[in-house]
């Protein structure tokens, strides 16, 4: 794909192409209908580092839709577990498990001694039994959490967790340098500050926004206070998830790499997800 050069773009068509960046970067979703017929003939690459604005919104419509398909199959009488794991298997249809394979690919690392046999590894496309055990146990944790959740929190729910790993996931970037100087993560590199602040401010929106959506079922004066009180523990989990990884990744890699960055969406969505059953569950 291309990219128009910036003093060409009008604002309208930039958000668009942004947008077209954020949803072929973290799904499968053709985007060619984003975007303008000047951009379709360039030749300068995608502008991958000034999308980020737009990725945690990306990950919200993925979170929802997973949300929405499991409560249609709820409400169809299938049983919450399977269910769950059903829309899962939908959700990485959407996304092409991407941050699955960089699961996987980091878990695999492990096995390994030297920095250099580590980044090889995670370039290698076959599997081995740390990248099962960890894609295992995600699959285990988010499965067994979504079939928790009451039908009627599914879709923002989702939606909040789906979000704020990406956003947290951008932090590293911004802490670490680039692990090798190719690929998608080291076009990241540096990451600009406004399409950051942007991403983290849209964050901040769309989890207070959904959680406040989410307390309309609760009974009381205090929802705001509610959603804000479960807003702040949701972005601890996130920054927790994505402070461990990246704890790991400065010691065993000396920096990030796109798997890194994937590792980091599965596991701060993990612990904000079992975290929000301590506030949402049947």
């Amino acid at each position: 794909m291309s990219s128009a050069s910036p003093s060409a773009d009008t604002v309208f068509s930039r958000v668009r192409q942004d947008l077209a960046c954020g949803i072929s970067l973290l799904t499968r979703v053709p985007v060619g209908w984003l975007l303008t017929r000047k951009q379709k003939d360039a030749t300068a690459p995608w502008p991958l580092a000034r999308s980020i604005w737009c990725w945690p919104i990306v990950g919200a419509a993925i979170g929802a839709l997973t949300g929405g398909f499991l409560s249609l199959m709820e409400a169809l009488s299938i049983a919450p577990l399977p269910a769950a794991g059903v829309a899962l298997a939908a959700q990485g249809v959407i996304t092409g498990a991407f941050h699955e394979d960089g699961l996987a690919d980091m878990a695999d690392s492990y096995g390994a001694q030297t920095r250099e046999r580590k980044l090889d590894i995670m370039r290698d496309s076959r599997i081995g039994s740390y990248g099962v055990l960890a894609l295992c146990l995600s699959i285990l944790i988010r499965a067994g959490a979504m079939a928790a959740f009451p039908a009627v929190f599914l879709i923002p729910i989702l939606a909040v967790s789906a979000c704020v790993s990406r956003a947290a996931m951008l932090w590293l970037p911004r802490l670490l340098p680039a692990a090798r100087p190719d690929g998608v993560a080291r076009a990241l590199f540096p990451l600009p500050r406004m399409p950051f602040v942007g991403a983290q401010l849209v964050t901040i929106a769309i989890t207070l926004g959904s959680l406040v959506c989410a307390t309309f079922y609760r009974e009381g004066p205090d929802r705001l206070h509610h959603a804000l009180m479960v807003g702040c523990v949701v972005w601890i989990s996130a920054g927790l998830g994505a402070a461990l990884v990246s704890f790991s990744a400065r010691r065993q890699l000396g920096g990030y790499t796109g798997d890194v960055l994937g590792t980091s969406v599965s596991v701060a969505e993990c612990l904000v997800l079992a975290t929000l059953t301590a506030f949402f569950q049947n």
